[in-house]
């Protein structure tokens, strides 16, 4: 790649996260998806937007409920897609069962799962609809999440 490429593709991709960074920030002080999307409708289309927008704050409600039941530390959620591809939000267990008390170890997946449910959010695992939470952290490392 040319030296002018590299420095124009660093700033196209640095413009992107700071905009990504600024709709985040207006999104959870109160404005609405709505005026966001009016807003960056030079950058993105509606529907990208929206779909980001919708992408934090599921990762923001999961992240909630997994902290204010004692969990913060044993669990981590992640949005993926920031800057390409598709969208998503995923929980994985964060912690070693090894180093973990066991009786905390055997109740976790189902505190997650009270957690989640509590806050009105779903996992998915489109090869076994219908599975525990237990059964999928047991399976893979890491689950998606969806809103119902």
């Amino acid at each position: 790649m040319t030296e002018n490429s590299r420095v124009a593709l660093e700033s196209y991709v640095n413009a992107r996260r700071s905009l990504l960074d600024a709709m985040l920030a207006d999104h959870r002080a109160g404005v609405s998806a709505n005026d966001i999307a009016d807003t960056v409708r030079k950058a993105w289309s509606r529907p990208v937007t929206l779909e980001y927008l919708s992408t934090w704050d599921l990762a923001d409600r999961a992240r909630a409920a997994v902290n204010a039941v004692g969990l913060d530390g044993l669990v981590q959620v992640r949005a993926t897609g920031d800057t390409a591809g598709p969208r998503r939000v995923l929980l994985q267990i964060a912690c070693d069962r090894a180093g973990t008390d066991p009786d905390v170890w055997a109740t976790l997946p189902d505190r997650i799962a009270a957690a989640l449910t509590e806050a009105g959010i779903s996992w998915a695992f489109p090869e076994e609809p219908g599975a525990s939470l237990a059964r999928l952290l047991d399976d893979v490392e890491e689950v998606t999440l969806t809103n119902p």
